[in-house]
């Protein structure tokens, strides 16, 4: 128990809110959402309750900013999103888990991730880390 309270305290103290981008695409990653999959993959078992909780915020705020969308995980339980934040991150490490949210996120929603679809930064013109 304490450690899940010491996780969610960390969480806390990282937690920030997300921006739209600016008129180059640009944003600021904050929170859990700028650790790598990498990170999330080595943490230990207790981390996920954490990260299902960022993520749940995460879809939250999906759910809030796009028209047509009540609820971007399909009414999946938080097992299920949990075991595929997991396995998004299994597949490739290197993701920021704000990415991997997002990947998550449009698989499950069905999204359109054509032309018009919000485009991932070239790795020189990534987005701002806070941490």
């Amino acid at each position: 128990m304490k450690t899940i309270l010491a996780a969610a305290a960390l969480s806390l103290a990282l937690a920030g809110s997300a921006a739209a981008a600016d008129a180059e695409g640009r944003y600021e990653v904050l929170g859990l959402g700028a650790l790598t999959c990498a990170d999330y993959i080595a943490a230990p078992p207790e981390a996920a309750d954490v990260v299902g909780i960022w993520v749940q915020g995460y879809a939250t705020a999906m759910n809030q900013l796009l028209s047509d969308v009540r609820d971007v995980t399909g009414g999946r339980s938080d097992a299920q999103i949990a075991q595929e934040i997991w396995h998004v991150c299994k597949a490739d490490p290197k993701l920021l888990m704000a990415d991997a949210a997002r990947t998550m996120i449009v698989k499950m929603a069905g999204l359109d991730t054509g032309p018009a679809a919000k485009k991932t930064a070239k790795a020189d013109e990534g987005p701002a880390l806070r941490r």
